[in-house]
């Protein structure tokens, strides 16, 4: 079986915990006589941790290799939402996984390709996660207070459900925002609310396989950040409300390249 070393390219844990990746594929020669692999297919959304252990997967007949993916957006105050994909591997063998060590909210991908039967089966727990909620170091907070909340739907993250956090160090500001989560064709739609930096930089792990991809705002002053979640936040003036500026976050874009991944999509909580 033939390694392909993408250490080069991944994203190493920031001592923040921002925005991290990771990769790991493998692949044997090409060769015209390879049969079908049988590889495990399941997909599902978890809201907090997970744990496959002893699940049963269904299995289906894949022509190129299994793959298997976890993306995990957090708010940074322990709520997050967790994408578990594992199906056919349709996508390049190659590729860089982008991240941004000094973006926020924080997010991590994994995407592991492999070529034996049934051998998408090593994520199965949160432990492929670090955590995304570290208290601060040193333990100080910035004083400003904002509301915090991450869901697949609007109705997840209005300010009445949401939780009251005390930001740490120099997230001085509040941040609103929208995206998606992507494995192959399945696009997951994301809120969120949170704490942020004054430079308000959004710019989630992307590579030719997954993506996670935010727009927002962020607002000055405690408990400003109560606008829709909902709206495109195409502009600092769209999205400005009195006495509390806004600033248009940046906006990372970067189209996949990879084909479909089909499956089944659940949802827990």
């Amino acid at each position: 079986m033939r390694e392909i070393d993408t250490s080069p390219t991944q994203g190493k844990i920031h001592p923040e915990l921002t925005s991290v990746a990771n990769l790991c594929l493998f692949f044997p020669p090409q060769s015209p006589a390879t049969q079908a692999l049988q590889c495990h297919s399941f997909q599902h959304i978890y809201f907090g941790p997970f744990d496959l252990s002893g699940r049963k997967f269904l299995n289906v007949s894949c022509l190129h290799g299994c793959s298997e993916a976890v993306l995990s957006l957090d708010t940074g105050y322990r709520a997050s939402v967790t994408l578990v994909h594992k199906g056919c591997w349709t996508g390049p063998s190659t590729g860089q996984m982008q991240s941004n060590h000094h973006a926020l909210p924080p997010d991590y991908s994994v995407v592991r390709g492999c070529a034996t039967d049934l051998c998408n089966s090593d994520l199965l727990n949160h432990d492929a996660i670090p955590n995304l909620s570290p208290a601060p170091n040193p333990p100080t907070l910035s004083g400003t207070e904002c509301y915090a909340c991450v869901g697949i739907h609007p109705a997840d993250c209005t300010p009445e459900k949401s939780r009251r956090v005390q930001c740490h160090q120099d997230q001085s500001v509040c941040f609103q925002g929208n995206g998606q989560m992507t494995v192959g064709n399945l696009s997951v739609p994301v809120y969120i609310r949170t704490c942020h930096r004054p430079s308000c930089t959004v710019m989630g792990t992307t590579s030719p396989w997954t993506n996670i991809d935010l727009q927002g705002s962020c607002c000055e002053g405690s408990l400003c950040n109560t606008d829709s979640v909902t709206q495109s936040f195409t502009s600092a003036s769209a999205t400005a409300r009195p006495q509390a500026p806004h600033v248009t976050a940046l906006l990372l874009m970067v189209p996949l390249l990879v084909g479909t991944l089909g499956g089944p999509l659940g949802l827990s909580s």
